[in-house]
Order: C-alpha cells, then sequence, then structure tokens
C-alpha cells in the first residue's frame, strides 16, 4: 500500500510537470534584440471591438534566434484613476501574421509564436500582426470608454519610435481623451504628442519604453456610444453546470429508490458470526475486501493451528513465519492464503514476502469481491446502478476540464486530459473500492485545476463554475459509495457484526474474565477479527490487567507478558503486514488612466 501511494504520488507530480507548458521554456528570452519602431494601428468598432495592426521592426544582433513571440492577454483587470475595478475576458479572431507562426494558449494569454525553429535570423527584421480583439459589453453604467494598453508593460526589451492611430466609429469629446506612459500605474503623459482629425487619434511616444513600461489610451465616451456588443459570455458553460446538477439530482433518486439501506438491528455479540474467517467479517461489513484484511487471516490461521510466528532477534530477518502442519480446511481463500507463504517451503522471513506476496493478496482480493459475493451482501439492482454513475463522473470531468481545453486549444492540456480520462474508464473496467475512486477524483480535481488556473478558472465566473462542478462530482462520488443496497441476508449480518464490534470496544472487565475462563484462548480467537473492525488497539487495551497465557502459536525472545506481547503486535506484525502487501516499484472618469490599466497590451520576447 505504501509503494501504490508514493507510485501514486509520483504519477500526480509527473502529470503536473506535463502541464507546465513548453511555451515557457521555449519563449523565454536571453536579449539579443532590440525593437526600432512600433506602430499600432486601431479601428474600434460601434461594438466594442478592435481591429489591431501591429508593425514591429526588430533589430536581432543576439545568435541563435528565430524571431519573436506575442503575448496577448484573454482577460484583462481594469483600474482607474478614480479607484473603481472591473475585469473582462476577450476573445481574439481573425489572426494573421507575415511570417510564419504557431497558436498557443499559456496563462491567460494567446501566444504567437513567429518564425521558424529551423532558421535563424539577424539584423533588421519586419513583423506585421492582425487580430481583431473582443472585449465584450462596456462594464461603465453611466459611461462608455476606451481603455486600452496600445503597448503592454510585458515586454522585456526596449521599444523605440512607437506611433499609433486609432480610428473611432463616431464623433467624441476630445477633452475627454487621455494617455500615460511608463510603469505601471503612472499617470504621466508628457511624452505622448496627439492630435485629432474628424473620428481619427494620431499620435507618437517621445520617448523609449524600457522593459516593464506601457503606453496606454483612455477616452471616456457617452453611455450607448458602443452598440451591439456581446456579451461574451458562455451559454454552453451554464448547460454543463445544469446538467452536471441535475446529474446529482438523478444519482440521489437512484439512490433513494435503489441503494437506501434498511436500517440493521443490532444484537448483542460476543463472538462472530458462525462460518466466517476475519476476512469474510471484514468483506461483510466494509462492502469490500481489503489488504488488511486478507493479512488478518495470518493470526486466524495460527489460532487454528497451522503455523506459529517467531520473534528473530536479527535485524534483517525481524520475524519467522513457520508452518506447522498442511492445511486441511475447505475455505478457498484461507488455502489460497496457507500456500502462498509456504510455497516450497517450511520456514518464511521478510525477505521471502516482500515484493512477492502481495500477488497472493491481489488474487484472494478479486476472489473475495467478485460480483457473486456482492450480490449476495447487496441488491443485484443497486449494483448494476454504480456503473450509470461512473459514467455520470465521466461526463462532470469533462464538463469541468475538456470541453474549455479544447476551447482554448491547449496541445499538452489536450493530452492530459486524455491521460487523466484512463483513470475513471479503469474504474468503469476494474470497479475499484470507493476510496481508489475519491483518489483518483482528487488528482483529477487537483490536474485539472492547476490547468485551468493557468488560463480560464481565473476569470471569477468559471471558478464558480469550477466550484459548482466540484461539489456535483464529490456528491456522485459520495454517492456511488453508498449506492449499494443491502440484501435481507447483507443487513442481518451487518447488524451482527456491528454489535459485536459494540461488545470490542464497550466490555467491562469482568464480562472478559469470565469469558477467558469458560475459553482460554479467547483473546487470540477474536484478535485477527479486531483488526479489520480496527479496533484491535482498544481491544488490546482490554486485557492490560487480564492474565492470559502465552498463545501457542508465539514465540518471542523475551519472556512472555501483556507488554512483551503488545509490543509484538505492534511491531512484529506491522512489520509482516508491511512486507506482504509490499510491491515493486512501476518504472515508469475623465481622459487619462493609469499606465497599463486598461485591456489588451501583454507584451512578448525572442526565442
Amino acid at each position: 500500500m505504501k509503494q501504490k501511494i508514493i507510485l501514486s504520488i509520483f504519477v500526480l507530480i509527473f502529470l503536473l510537470g506535463l502541464l507546465i507548458p513548453n511555451e515557457t521554456f521555449a519563449i523565454s528570452s536571453s536579449g539579443g534584440y532590440t525593437i526600432q519602431s512600433y506602430d499600432i494601428n486601431m479601428k474600434v468598432n460601434e461594438n466594442n471591438t478592435f481591429d489591431i495592426t501591429e508593425t514591429i521592426d526588430v533589430d536581432f544582433t543576439g545568435y541563435n534566434k528565430h524571431g519573436i513571440f506575442r503575448k496577448i492577454p484573454l482577460r484583462n483587470s481594469i483600474t482607474r484613476l478614480d479607484g473603481t475595478k472591473s475585469s473582462n475576458r476577450a476573445k481574439i479572431s481573425n489572426i494573421g501574421v507575415n511570417e510564419s507562426y504557431t497558436i498557443s494558449n499559456s496563462n491567460g494569454y494567446k501566444v504567437l509564436k513567429i518564425g521558424d525553429k529551423n532558421q535563424t535570423v539577424s539584423g533588421r527584421k519586419t513583423y506585421i500582426i492582425k487580430y481583431n480583439y473582443n472585449i465584450g459589453k462596456d462594464p461603465l453604467k453611466n459611461a462608455d470608454e476606451l481603455y486600452f494598453n496600445l503597448i503592454g508593460d510585458e515586454w522585456d526589451t526596449s521599444i523605440n519610435n512607437v506611433t499609433f492611430t486609432i480610428t473611432m466609429p463616431k464623433s467624441f469629446d476630445k477633452s475627454k481623451l487621455g494617455f500615460s506612459s511608463g510603469y505601471k500605474t503612472s499617470t504621466d503623459s508628457a511624452y505622448v504628442n496627439y492630435t485629432v482629425t474628424n473620428n481619427t487619434i494620431k499620435g507618437s511616444l517621445e520617448q523609449q519604453l524600457y522593459y516593464g513600461e506601457a503606453l496606454t489610451v483612455r477616452l471616456t465616451l457617452p453611455e450607448g456610444y458602443f452598440v451591439g456588443a456581446s456579451s461574451n459570455f458562455d451559454y454552453i458553460m451554464l448547460l454543463e453546470i445544469g446538467i452536471s446538477i441535475i446529474f446529482v439530482i438523478v444519482a440521489f433518486r437512484m439512490w433513494n429508490k435503489y441503494g437506501k439501506d434498511e436500517v440493521p438491528v443490532e444484537t448483542v455479540e460476543f463472538y462472530p458470526p458462525d462460518g466466517l474467517n476475519s476476512a469474510d467479517i471484514g468483506f461483510i461489513y466494509k462492502g469490500h475486501s481489503e489488504q488488511k484484511d486478507i493479512i488478518s487471516l495470518l493470526i486466524y490461521l495460527a489460532n487454528k493451528g497451522y503455523l506459529k510466528i517467531e520473534e528473530c532477534e536479527e535485524k534483517s530477518k525481524k520475524f519467522k513465519i513457520i508452518k506447522v502442519k498442511e492445511y486441511d480446511g475447505d475455505n478457498e481463500d484461507e488455502r489460497t492464503f496457507f500456500n502462498g507463504l509456504f510455497i516450497s517451503r517450511d520456514e518464511v522471513t521478510k525477505s521471502d514476502l516482500y515484493n512477492k506476496f502481495y500477488l497472493t493478496l491481489q488474487k484472494i482480493a478479486r476472489n473475495i469481491n467478485r460480483r457473486e459475493n456482492q450480490e449476495k451482501i447487496f441488491e443485484n439492482a443497486s449494483l448494476g446502478k454504480r456503473i450509470f454513475l461512473i459514467i455520470m463522473i465521466i461526463i462532470v470531468y469533462i464538463f469541468m476540464g475538456g470541453l474549455t481545453i479544447f476551447k482554448i486549444g491547449d496541445p499538452e492540456a489536450i493530452i492530459m486530459l486524455g491521460a487523466l480520462l484512463v483513470f475513471p474508464l479503469m474504474a468503469l473496467y476494474k470497479k475499484p473500492s470507493t476510496i481508489i475512486i475519491i483518489f483518483t477524483s482528487l488528482v483529477f480535481l487537483a490536474v485539472t485545476f492547476f490547468c485551468m488556473s493557468r488560463d480560464i478558472y481565473s476569470a471569477n465566473i468559471y471558478l464558480v463554475k469550477y466550484i459548482i462542478e466540484s461539489i456535483c462530482i464529490v456528491s456522485l462520488i459520495i454517492i456511488l459509495g453508498i449506492i449499494r443496497k443491502r440484501t435481507q441476508y447483507g443487513t442481518e449480518m451487518l447488524g451482527k457484526i456491528q454489535g459485536f464490534k459494540y461488545f470490542l470496544e464497550t466490555a467491562e472487565k469482568p464480562q472478559l474474565e469470565e469469558l477467558v475462563m469458560r475459553e482460554p484462548e479467547y483473546f487470540y480467537n477474536i484478535l485477527p477479527y479486531t483488526y479489520v473492525l480496527g479496533v484491535s488497539n482498544k481491544w488490546m487495551k482490554k486485557f492490560e490487567d487480564i492474565a492470559l497465557a502465552a498463545p501457542t502459536w508465539y514465540y518471542g525472545h523475551v519472556a512472555f507478558d501483556y507488554y512483551s506481547f503488545n509490543r509484538f503486535m505492534d511491531s512484529t506484525y506491522s512489520s509482516i503486514s508491511t512486507a506482504m502487501s509490499s510491491s515493486p516499484s512501476s518504472s515508469s472618469g475623465s481622459g487619462g488612466g493609469f499606465s497599463g490599466g486598461g485591456s489588451g497590451g501583454g507584451g512578448g520576447g525572442s526565442w
């Protein structure tokens, strides 16, 4: 189990590593270029969209440069001089570049990587970038505005000779027009020269822009200046949320009709139900068999006289399990366990079990958890509904990450989605325990949130979507774990087992002394059941002041007493359990605003 957890953590780290965009490394700049001139021609449309043409003249002075990359924001946080703030999500379309290029999404930006990886450039090179930028409806209530970063503050080099042309769709009050340049939050407009002719604004920046500096325009317009702007609202998102919520409602109704258990009647039991070993009790109590339940068969078989356990003083060995006689019972799982211990040998130590005995445990678990046994304690109709719940979980998984990933076109994320879907698809095939499903779900939630935080989920509405769908998935997983309705036999046996567990937890000393008096081996015969019911520590503690004879199957290297045996169970039995369950690791206002405070802009660099 420990190795599986480590492997799972390694897989999670590996998956998260894959999500780190390659662009981060491929487009990082190391200098070697300057921008000699930067011209922005911006046509503002009546629906609050902008047709932008950027002409960038670059001088490459470094070696092994292939071109430039341009980062255009997909979301914007707006800060005004009066302290008001707003945000928007941008849509970018009609992209055109005069050179070969690739498009990707990374950390909230549309990234245009311009150039050829097989060719290097040097000297002067001119790039022309065209695109339509749509920021949706204007957020102001009593006015409209043009608030745009003509040049963003994320270029990693100096920019010379900045010029701009802004063509407005209608007339405007030029007294409401202002510019700012410099580092973020600067309001300096001293170096911006511009003229207004009819609806066109032309100007230039009479100084160089350094790394981290921006040029911003803000024009306050009358309310209703922009007409027909799209909301940029994703109505498919509402559909996805609605379907996810409907799934939860349907799943709850399925549970209420097919999976709601009758309340078991607990009866006081001093012994486990007849004819059932400790692994059987664990299966009936939990609804599935776990490795620790099966390992308890070691003590169960020892009590039956088939083997004994000897403590070793050598640290390398720790313990020795010795065969006393051949197994002659008729229980298939007990026989498999016994034969798995003593394959062509009569004694086994830690090294004989380590990374080997787990195969025996898996074989027994498959046999105990098979459908035939499930149907003895759970209604067949309720078991059949689990597959529908798993399908619902997969669909909500896709809603949370898949459709959005495909919308933004992130290649790494698309590959990651396919890898992550392996988990729920395996759940359909192998029907794992609820714990495994919960773990894989948490892996998916963590990776999906990491991936989406790079782009879409940082917008508030998508974060709300993510939270709602996370709640839906958790709800579906909970229902998946409880939808199995017990049969009459399963309910009756659960009542007896719960009554037995209650006795183990609450039994008083006089009562236990009487039971030990009648049956000297009572403590040891009950011991394996306490492990599968999770009350072993309480059970051991109750016998601290009760005289016990040493079990026939235990050999220690010190004189027997309660404390030496308790130490044995804490140390040696724990070491045995670790060795048995180990498995080999896999190799696998007015005019003006803050500089950089508007929409658009972004930046870029060389590669």
